[in-house]
């Protein structure tokens, strides 16, 4: 980790979009669900949201035992034609005890799909964290969940012409379901602060103090506030799963709190919470800003 290190945004291969913050408003439904022992994660999720009518949603994955994680963490794209890429895949030793994660829910090619980000102990008590695929599996008791089901947003991953990277993008549809708090949910380009992204979110919807949880996506590197100090997280595209609140102030910076499980390209997890410079969005990020009553 190390203590001095200066990020840049990362080059893209791709043509720069014009719009760096795609963001749809409406509302969601909070579910404090068990998975179901046995199961894949994301056919566990897919069922309580089927059961509730939603179609797409952001995920706070909260502990529980895993009995398959399949995972792989950012890796320098061998080739060259992008500026990040996925390392080979990893089976963790199991059986394994989730930490946390973040999660978003949603579709690719008309099917179920999730992007995931989590946190774990191995059977052998290391700490791992990853990019978990598909095929993870809930171990012999439920994994705690809490699922933000969306009312009025789909969220569809596909290829990004400016990464050559699949992302996720929100756009608005209406469900059969009434949320009961006001939400936005975004998908943030390269380049862009992600302290600088929430606050503009919430400005934009009319939202005075939030919670950001649920939230996942790559960064060029973390830097983050620990012991006292400032420390980094190493690049190229840092996969983080965030957390916390903000509060908008007359400066429109009052109140930040975001902590992360940031993991990098070598399997490293570092935690702490995010400085508010030198945080930039590497590849994308799906950010998930849900209001707090005043």
């Amino acid at each position: 980790m190390n203590t001095s290190t200066v990020f840049a945004p990362m080059a893209h291969p791709g043509p720069i979009a014009e719009q760096r913050l795609e963001s749809v408003a409406g509302g969601t439904v909070t579910l404090r669900l068990s998975l179901e022992p046995g199961r894949r994660i994301i056919d566990a999720i897919d069922a309580e949201m089927r059961r509730v009518g939603a179609d797409s949603a952001q995920v706070e994955l909260l502990g529980g035992p895993l009995a398959r994680i399949s995972y792989c963490v950012p890796a320098v794209c061998a080739d060259g034609s992008r500026a990040a890429w996925y390392s080979e895949t990893f089976e963790a030793v199991t059986p394994a005890t989730l930490v946390g994660g973040s999660a978003t829910v949603g579709r690719r090619d008309g099917e179920r799909f999730m992007h995931c980000h989590a946190v774990w102990y191995d059977a052998h008590g290391t700490l791992r964290g990853g990019h978990l695929w598909p095929d993870t599996v809930v171990g012999a008791t439920p994994v705690e969940v809490v699922v933000h089901a969306f009312d009025s947003v789909a969220l569809t991953s596909g290829v990004d012409d400016e990464t050559l990277m699949p992302v996720f993008t929100p756009s608005a549809i209406t469900k059969p379901i009434a949320g009961n708090r006001r939400s936005v949910m975004s998908r943030v380009r390269p380049g862009i602060e992600i302290h600088e992204a929430v606050r503009l979110v919430m400005s934009e919807a009319g939202i005075a103090r939030a919670a950001v949880g649920g939230s996942l996506g790559s960064l060029v590197g973390a830097t983050l506030l620990r012991d006292g100090g400032v420390v980094h997280a190493d690049g190229p595209a840092t996969e983080v799963t965030l957390a916390g609140h903000v509060e908008l102030g007359g400066d429109r910076s009052a109140g930040a709190h975001l902590t992360v499980f940031a993991i990098d390209r070598h399997g490293e997890v570092h935690t702490g919470r995010l400085a508010e410079r030198g945080n930039l969005v590497a590849v994308t990020f799906e950010l998930f800003v849900e209001e707090i009553p005043l």
